[in-house]
């Protein structure tokens, strides 16, 4: 093992794997925390990595293992060999991640788009998965909808199909503005995140989309939020818990509403003064309550 490979955040201490998906794309992967225990899959937002879970996950590492991935394209993940960046091809690489590591049944929770890919694997797979959380995130994004419900953030997967066209000029703007010293300053007076955020973390998370290829970027994100799925609603079979933002101004409370609604065996929980970084600004209290409800769908023995 190279030392340049180790992550050394304590109880998240790993070696990035690399497995071949569906299609031959090389996936990222990452496997932490404890020996025993049902794991928990992470499903990553698009152009996130691992920061915006870090203070979450380190509580959760102590009693189970958690196994995450690098969505294809991004981050270590290599190139999409089919061209395919939807959230089918997400979940196909989740899956062929967590057959890598021999795990059998999961425990699964997404954030923002990861949210997405979450739903698409728990459709495809309810005999695997043991429970399911989604953190301000949805089923994506309609434009009609959005335009009926006045919701601007149903318009940015549209607005990043545009983008992508322009990406060289795009992505050489926003590394400008990733590499400024004052950038943490600049997103705290943004508004964008409460003041219990970990400023530092959301720092790293906006860098390493900066490091990302721009047009990749843009069009995952598209491909991912702009393809609404709310027929996958009912038929998720895995007990949910959804965890809103109260001043979350990319997941709707109306979506997270729907997926209440909708989902057979939801239960949503509005955090309040809550933005869309959520486990940056509360992970004590999202690791306890997601740690309960992990807990009890073990001792529920959904698959004994």
């Amino acid at each position: 093992m190279r030392e340049s490979d180790r992550k050394r955040t304590p109880n998240l201490e790993h070696v990035v794997d690399h497995v071949n998906s569906f299609d031959m794309s090389m996936i990222a992967a990452r496997r932490m925390g404890a020996e025993e225990g049902t794991p928990l899959l992470i499903a990553s937002a698009v152009g996130a990595n691992l920061e915006v879970w870090t203070r979450t996950l380190l509580d959760l590492a102590r009693a189970r293992p958690i196994v995450t991935w690098d969505l294809r394209g991004l981050g270590d993940s290599g190139i999409a060999r089919s061209q395919r960046v939807d959230a089918s091809a997400h979940a196909e690489d989740g899956v062929a991640v967590i057959d890598y590591y021999e795990v059998e049944s999961f425990h699964l929770a997404g954030w923002s788009t990861g949210a997405r890919i979450a739903l698409e694997i728990a459709h495809r797979y309810p005999e695997r998965v043991a429970s399911l959380t989604l953190v301000c995130g949805g089923y994506g994004y309609s434009v009609t909808s959005g335009l009926r419900h006045l919701e601007i953030a149903s318009m940015l997967p549209l607005a990043s199909g545009v983008a992508k066209h322009f990406a060289g000029y795009l992505g050489g703007a926003f590394r400008g503005l990733m590499g400024r010293a004052e950038l943490a300053g600049l997103i705290r007076q943004s508004g964008m995140v409460g003041p219990t955020a970990d400023t530092a973390a959301l720092v790293d998370m906006v860098r390493s989309m900066g490091d990302s290829d721009t047009r990749t970027l843009l069009e995952t994100y598209e491909a991912v939020a702009g393809r609404a799925a709310p027929e996958l609603l009912g038929q998720i079979e895995p007990s949910t818990l959804l965890v809103a933002g109260e001043r979350d101004p990319f997941t709707p409370r109306r979506i997270m509403k729907v997926m209440e609604e909708r989902i057979p065996s939801a239960s949503l929980t509005v955090y309040d003064k809550a933005t869309h970084y959520l486990p940056i600004e509360f992970p004590a209290r999202l690791a306890s309550e997601m740690d309960s409800f992990m807990t009890e769908n073990d001792k529920a023995g959904r698959f004994a």
